[in-house]
């Protein structure tokens, strides 16, 4: 009798504890929206970003030395809160958005394009534009800079990014 008692209670706690648990558990946060003082790293999301990190893939035909980039790709850029390190990017005194444009060399030229994204949440994907001309292969660096920033407090958050043709 004792027995069968102490596997009801011990059972009667298990749910308890498991009820409880997800009652105390909270609920998932809205991103957060950019603003003042405020730290964050930049993202890049590629069409193989779960094993290839901060690569671009590129449409190139052929012999082609620049492409497009392909279709659903993504930038974003991730709160942090302190304590941080200097590699961080940060808004700065005034910073309400995150404006996200891309450089790139091609031979002695460098190349920078203009804002081809403006960020106001944190966590939330804009996509890279397949408008964009980039190289088939190399390197760059997409820069996430906080807007405004008249009294240049701000800081940007640099993504090295890798050019890779598909081939297509």
């Amino acid at each position: 009798m004792l027995r069968r008692t102490a596997s009801r209670v011990a059972i009667a706690s298990a749910v308890m504890l498991i009820a409880g648990g997800a009652i105390a558990t909270p609920a998932m946060a809205d991103s957060g929206q950019v603003g003042p003082k405020q730290y964050f790293d930049g993202e890049v999301f590629s069409l193989t970003s779960a094993s290839a990190l901060d690569v671009i893939q590129v449409a190139c035909a052929g012999p082609a030395t620049t492409g497009h980039p392909i279709a659903g790709q993504y930038v974003a850029a991730h709160q942090f809160f302190p304590p941080v390190t200097t590699t961080y990017g940060y808004t700065g005194n005034f910073g309400t958005e995150i404006d996200v444009n891309l450089i790139y060399s091609i031979g002695t030229i460098t190349v920078a394009t203009p804002t081809f994204a403006t960020l106001t949440y944190y966590d939330t994907k804009a996509e890279i534009p397949t408008s964009l001309t980039v190289p088939c292969s190399g390197t760059g660096v997409v820069v996430f800079t906080p807007s405004p920033d008249p009294d240049g407090s701000g800081k940007a958050s640099d993504v090295g990014v890798t050019f890779v043709s598909s081939g297509v």
